[in-house]
């Protein structure tokens, strides 16, 4: 059967689906935003849509802060079917932000219409100067930190803000979820060209007109105070500078006035690791110092206000004369060094008795013996205090000292029995041994 269709229907028809297709666009993409006043910290936005949503609808619409991108948590109420109210509240500064929002797919209640609009909206926040934080402890070299309730433009501050001396104004950066850096218009830094006097009150005038990054203007001129910091000063060093007898084992510590923030500490042939503790840095070194030998310290310490010490400093270490001694390094391997004062004469690999720690420290002999074993063979041995015994064990035997004859011990020092010939011939009586 041919079904015919006269032209002037055909045309009704074509008009017909370009009116729902035109409909069904201009529904799902057209939105009417309305901005609501509302008290500082809050924003209240209406969407009106051209048809009767769906309340499930709110479930397919999400807000960004445009500065970040951070996703913004709202509450809403539907005024109507087709009117939706958003709430945003922003607790914390700034305030008046630019936000965008984007609805996808969000059903309307009659089918098959969809909302697919997106835009962005801004609040009305009256610009206006909360303060300089830290006001009564602010960094003599910067930075010196104004406040504002919202964004100021660029272009305005240099035009209403007045120095106390030279030095430029930049906003804050701040790093987002340790990714991505944000400047923040509504905090501006002040850097001054020159460290400013320390427990000395200052003034920053900020002239009424100041514009805002909304258009709003600041309402009256203010006098911004701020006192900086007391000196920076180093209150104990140890070793005292200049030392001329400091046990090889010695930690070196700063202490300050002020809490720190940063250390940088700089020994040349004498690596370590430092660990800040309030105002107190201590810096441990990785090996024993050598003896009769001359340290430069270079440090530069940074307050929490900023302050900054770059101080330098030398001690000597105690004069062992030409007395051979050991060095126990405990990690990452066991290794025993041999000195003659400060020179390295022989490197020694050993092992440890597992499960039985050597104790860190100064440690001298006892006692040496040497004892018959199997033929014409001698074992030697090493007694230091601690109860620590330094002998030979060939592989694969059982560390018993009963069975191989030696003295009792709360740990041990494996040597080969070739450095234990070296060891038990060459080392003076009552020598000391350095473990770390």
């Amino acid at each position: 059967m041919i079904v015919q269709i006269s032209r002037a229907r055909l045309i009704l028809y074509i008009a017909l689906f370009i009116s729902i297709i035109s409909l069904w666009l201009i529904i799902g993409h057209v939105v009417e935003e309305q901005l609501q006043p509302s008290a500082e910290g809050q924003v209240s936005i209406r969407f009106k849509f051209l048809a009767p949503m769906r309340p499930s609808a709110v479930n397919d619409l999400v807000i960004e802060r445009i500065r970040d991108g951070q996703k913004v948590p709202f509450k809403y109420t539907w005024l109507t079917a087709s009117t939706l109210q958003i709430h945003i509240f922003e607790k914390d500064y700034p305030r008046g932000l630019k936000y965008r929002y984007k609805f996808t797919g969000a059903p309307a209640m009659i089918w098959p219409f969809y909302v697919w609009a997106r835009g962005e909206f801004q609040s009305k926040v009256k610009l206006r100067f909360i303060g300089i934080e830290r006001n009564k402890a602010t960094p003599s070299r910067g930075p010196v930190v104004l406040q504002f309730n919202t964004a100021v433009k660029p272009e305005s501050i240099s035009q209403h803000i007045l120095l106390p001396k030279p030095g430029r104004l930049e906003p804050l950066k701040t790093l987002v979820r340790g990714k991505q850096w944000v400047v923040d218009y509504s905090r501006w830094q002040y850097w001054p060209s020159k460290k400013l006097q320390n427990q000395h009150e200052y003034t920053i005038e900020i002239k009424k007109e100041l514009t805002g990054d909304n258009g709003s203007k600041l309402g009256q001129t203010v006098q911004a105070k701020f006192t900086t910091t007391p000196e920076f000063l180093i209150e104990q060093i140890y070793p005292l500078p200049g030392s001329d007898s400091v046990w090889l084992t010695r930690s070196i510590s700063l202490t300050t006035n002020q809490p720190l923030q940063s250390v940088h500490i700089e020994i040349k042939g004498l690596p370590g690791q430092y660990q800040i503790e309030n105002n107190q840095v201590k810096f441990r070194p990785d090996h024993v110092m050598l003896p009769d030998t001359t340290y430069h310290v270079k440090t530069q310490l940074t307050s929490t206000s900023n302050e900054v010490i770059n101080y330098q400093f030398s001690f000597h270490t105690t004069n062992l004369g030409q007395n051979k001694w050991l060095q126990l390094r405990l990690a990452p391997s066991a290794t025993l060094l041999v000195l003659e004062g400060n020179k390295v004469l022989r490197q020694i690999n050993v092992s440890l008795k597992p499960n039985r720690n050597i104790p860190q420290g100064t440690l001298y002999e006892d006692k040496r013996e040497t004892l018959p074993i199997k033929g014409n063979a001698l074992a030697r041995w090493i007694k230091l205090n601690a109860d620590i015994l330094l002998h030979t064990l060939p592989e694969g035997v059982k560390d018993d000292h009963h069975t191989l004859g030696l003295p009792q011990s709360y740990s041990c020092i494996y040597v080969s029995q070739r450095d234990m010939e070296w060891l038990y011939h060459n080392l003076p009586s009552n020598f000391m041994l350095i473990a770390h």
